[in-house]
């Protein structure tokens, strides 16, 4: 190997291994809660990323399977569907939304409460969607409960946008 080739590769090395470190570094801070002082008191701020794990793990697991029609077809009618699917995009951008005004002093405490507590029945219904889907065969009361719980997640998503 010449010396120029050399010279090269290891400037190669060094500038992934410094884009890495940045990288890293950047995801540390942005991890780290900051200290926000807002009119209700003081808050750690919050990375959307841990909201999402924390409320809406479930969500997202129906969210990947309401994607995958296949699985859903001949368990819901297609409008329900449809709405759920709907659903499921107006929460992960209110999630967004929510964070983003928390963050920023715009959402209060007390808000950010009842909309956390909004998010964990949501939580909570996808669990049980979920549950009733990995059935391979739904009986007449699984659909009739199947029909109650996607209605129940689409009005709470409803609830949402009526900030």
């Amino acid at each position: 190997m010449r010396k120029n080739s050399k010279v090269v590769s290891l400037a190669i090395v060094g500038a992934i291994v410094i884009l890495v470190l940045i990288f890293v570094g950047r995801d540390l801070y942005i991890r780290n809660p900051r200290t926000i002082e807002c009119d209700d008191g003081s808050r750690q701020s919050i990375d959307i990323r841990d909201f999402a794990i924390r409320y809406s793990a479930y969500s997202v697991e129906l969210e990947a399977s309401v994607g995958n029609k296949a699985k859903f077809s001949g368990k819901l009618n297609p409008v329900q569907l449809q709405e759920l699917s709907e659903a499921l995009q107006h929460a992960n951008e209110f999630r967004k939304f929510l964070v983003a005004g928390y963050n920023s002093c715009a959402i209060s405490k007390q808000q950010f409460a009842q909309h956390g507590a909004t998010f964990q029945a949501m939580d909570s219904l996808s669990r049980q969607i979920d549950s009733i889907m990995k059935k391979p065969d739904l009986t007449e009361p699984d659909r009739e409960s199947l029909a109650g719980l996607v209605k129940q997640y689409i009005e709470l998503s409803q609830k949402l946008g009526a900030v």
